[in-house]
């Protein structure tokens, strides 16, 4: 049987559970978990199982997981963001 530490919000072991929990966090194997809503193309997303704790919310039930996080922040922080919105046609001529 496999067992996983169970962590409160600051990240400190509370516990330990031992079973089939369902999924759980690719990062520390948590469990209760998100999906990276990270766009991989093709109408997908990146799916990578991830626990509140390492999931960054980045919009209305849209989680990142920390690998997409850094390379949306990067994006962000190199006006990425601002460019694609100044080429959207209700903003373009605004």
């Amino acid at each position: 049987m496999t067992c996983y530490a169970v962590y409160d919000q600051d990240r400190r072991k509370i516990g330990i559970m031992c079973g089939k929990l369902g999924p759980h966090c690719t990062e520390c194997g948590d469990v209760g978990v998100n999906l990276c809503d990270f766009p991989v193309g093709k109408g997908k997303t990146c799916d990578r199982s991830i626990c509140g704790y390492h999931s960054a919310k980045v919009g209305i039930d849209i989680d990142y997981c920390p690998a997409h996080y850094a390379e949306w922040q990067a994006f962000r922080d190199a006006g990425g963001v601002k460019h694609e919105l100044e080429n959207v046609a209700p903003f373009k001529d605004a």
